[in-house]
């Protein structure tokens, strides 16, 4: 009995399983339906072809563009200083969130500072970028760590604010001290929600590095493609072919990193599949 309560109809791994599929196909049914609501828009005249060209041209053009070096070049190069950002953004937020998370009067002083900091945006921040760092590389890197501080850093904080606080007493009732709550119990239940900030990181990121790219110019990467394309009369095909890589490269990360998140966390992944 006991068990039929806990798998009851609509619950467990199976039923899991079914619903990450479901959510799949419904994916993939949405996303046929969106390109086919483009291609006759772009077919039947509604738009200029020149201006919204038809979506199986421009993912033809996508696909052209994986064996093209001097395309991969712009690509390589976005990718690293997102990548970079984001790494180092990772390695500041979360000791940063878990220092504040385990003292509240610290928490409280920077309350403040994190707030007038978080809502500037990181383009606004460009101009002084360029002073500061020279190479385009390194200004992109840099607005990527910074778009994607306050996600992880804020996740982190209401992730030790959920821990159990009945969990950290036993284990100091036991002779814990604090750094072993923190990484026994503190750190592992506020796991997915660090994860969950870098999911979130990782999109804003890219963003900013691709507008970092179109407004800070540089010598290569996806911005700087986009302005290529849009130079001699333009060629809107390959910029939204451009474009469409640019969100496969989101969607790639975030499936990584759901992946990821499901072989550390797998009550939290459950958990969470439950809820949705």
């Amino acid at each position: 009995m006991k068990r039929a309560a806990r798998f009851g109809p609509g619950s467990g791994p199976g039923a899991l399983v079914t619903r990450r599929w479901g959510r799949a196909l419904l994916g993939a049914l949405g996303t046929g339906g969106v390109v086919l609501v483009l291609e006759l828009l772009a077919r039947t005249g509604v738009f200029d072809d020149e201006a919204l060209p038809p979506a199986t041209s421009v993912l033809a053009r996508a696909a052209g563009m994986a064996v093209d070096d001097g395309f991969l070049d712009h690509l390589g190069t976005t990718v690293s200083a997102w990548l970079g950002g984001l790494g180092l953004a990772v390695v500041l937020a979360v000791p940063a969130g878990l220092l504040l998370g385990s003292l509240p009067r610290l928490d409280a002083a920077s309350l403040a500072v994190v707030e007038l900091a978080r809502p500037v945006p990181s383009v606004a921040l460009i101009p002084l970028a360029i002073l500061v760092f020279a190479e385009p590389v390194r200004v992109e890197r840099s607005l990527v760590c910074y778009a994607a501080l306050w996600p992880i850093l804020l996740n982190t904080l209401y992730g030790l604010r959920d821990v159990d606080p009945v969990a950290k007493e036993t284990l100091r009732s036991f002779g814990f001290g604090p750094l072993s709550v923190l990484l026994r119990v503190s750190l592992p239940s506020a796991g997915p929600f660090v994860l969950t900030g870098v999911r979130i990181a990782a999109s804003v990121g890219l963003i900013v590095a691709v507008s970092a790219e179109l407004r800070a110019g540089g010598d290569a990467g996806l911005g700087v493609h986009l302005l290529q394309t849009q130079s001699g009369g333009g060629r809107p095909d390959l910029m939204v072919a451009g474009a469409v890589w640019a969100g496969a490269l989101g969607v790639a990360a975030n499936a990584v990193l759901v992946a990821g998140g499901r072989l550390a966390f797998p009550h939290g992944a459950r958990n969470a599949g439950r809820a949705e």
